[in-house]
């Protein structure tokens, strides 16, 4: 798809990418990556790439001006204010990320590097280097609480990339339940910040619909006393995911070592990609609006207040030995007690499986992803269902207490689980 020039630019002006032998090497890599695993299913951020490529080798700088890209590729109106919307910086941010990715795996090899600088739209086309022998870790480290997206999925590429170098280490866990079959993907996707801040400010849950088409940060729907320029600043400048993600990533390559993870930020994707691969998605309905679109029928609720200022796991039909409502407490020893959801569940087409794995609080929901990967994690479903080991696992929802200190669990066990008829699942997608 080609793009035309922008009101004000010059159609005669040389390209801004250099002499037209550089040209061609841009448009060639930017094919390649393209037509690369990590780039088929993000039609948007697809768009974005050859939107600015076009542009930047056309040398119609007007085109690359934050108001122009959001009218031309992401169908903002004429009167768009780039400032009282952050849908191209969010995006670009993406991509920068999408093409660390692309740069670890599949474009390891590439002669040639595509960076998007920061404060600029304009590609930059740069050899590649040899990377750097790798340095081993002699002493602990902590990272903060809150880090920035590229930060955190630069650092989770390397962290899955280094745990795969020590060899395969498959696990018979509960996550071997989406291992993908040939031409598949393992999806993950963690919670979005950006909505948490939204949902703590304005004190209301953002609906899956109005994340989908960025509704929720236009006038109207702002939290009383703070205006649009405010919450857009606000939003750009909190750009940052749990570390909880470095901490159950390189169990999730542990566990599924020769698979392709894909590791993508909430707002990166769209139905669409959930149709053929297989996705666990982290954290509940709030932090990670795509659990909507799987979880309106199930029996295993993670509910909050009005306000959203509290939360908990609510059992909507419990039987005897369950608790109606699940909260966190700290019991006597000071030791944190935490429930979260699980639910394994069928994708929107035949041969695509959804893990959800999250609660309403941080704990529970490192917890939960941790879970996940623990040898005995398959084999204690297996038990809680009466089910034999040559049995296929059926879907299932279930709630999960783990007991933790510093939120890292030292115990946790099944309290709750359900079986979910297939016909029911079905019917929560539509």
């Amino acid at each position: 798809m080609r793009f035309p020039p922008a009101p004000g630019a010059d159609p005669a002006a040389p390209a801004t990418a250099g002499p037209s032998e550089t040209t061609s090497t841009l448009q060639a890599a930017v094919e390649r990556i393209l037509a690369s695993q990590a780039f088929e299913r993000t039609h948007r951020l697809s768009l974005l790439l050859r939107y600015l490529t076009d542009h930047s080798t056309s040398g119609d700088t007007a085109g690359l001006k934050e108001p122009i890209i959001g009218q031309r590729v992401f169908g903002r109106p004429a009167d768009y204010i780039a400032s009282d919307d952050n849908i191209v910086r969010s995006n670009v941010r993406q991509l920068r990320m999408k093409l660390e990715e692309y740069y670890a795996s599949e474009g390891e090899k590439d002669p040639w590097r595509i960076t998007v600088p920061k404060g600029s739209y304009l590609l930059k086309l740069e050899p590649a280097v040899q990377a750097a022998p790798p340095v081993r870790l002699v002493r602990p480290w902590r990272l903060p609480d809150l880090i920035t997206v590229p930060a955190v999925l630069f650092a989770v590429v390397a962290l899955v990339w280094w745990v795969r170098s020590l060899g395969p280490q498959p696990k018979d866990c509960l996550l071997s339940l989406l291992r993908p079959g040939p031409g598949q993907r393992l999806l993950v996707v963690g919670s979005d910040a950006n909505v948490q801040l939204y949902v703590r400010l304005a004190k209301r849950r953002v609906t899956l619909q109005e994340y989908i088409d960025g509704r929720y940060r236009q006038a109207g729907n702002l939290p009383p006393g703070i205006d649009q320029a405010m919450f857009s600043s606000l939003l750009a400048s909190r750009s940052v995911t749990e570390t909880i993600f470095l901490n159950i990533l390189p169990e999730f390559a542990r566990a599924l070592p020769t698979t392709s993870l894909s590791v993508l930020a909430a707002d990166s994707i769209t139905p669409r990609d959930f149709d053929h691969d297989n996705a666990v998605l982290i954290s509940g309905p709030f932090g990670n609006p795509w659990v909507q679109m799987f979880d309106r029928d199930l029996n295993f609720q993670i509910e909050a207040n009005e306000e959203v200022t509290s939360a908990w796991v609510h059992n909507r039909k419990p039987i005897a030995g369950e608790q109606e409502f699940y909260r966190n407490y700290t019991d006597a020893s000071k030791t944190i007690v935490c429930y979260a959801r699980l639910a394994y569940l069928p994708g929107p087409r035949p041969g695509s499986h959804i893990i959800l794995t999250g609660g309403p609080h941080h704990a529970s929901t490192q917890a939960a992803g941790q879970f996940l990967t623990r040898e005995d994690s398959l084999e204690s479903i297996r038990r809680q269902l009466h089910i034999h080991r040559s049995e296929p696992v059926p879907w299932f929802e279930a709630v999960v207490e783990s007991r933790t200190l510093s939120l890292d669990p030292i115990s946790m066990r099944i309290v709750a689980i359900r079986r979910v008829e297939s016909a029911n699942a079905a019917e929560s997608l539509r």
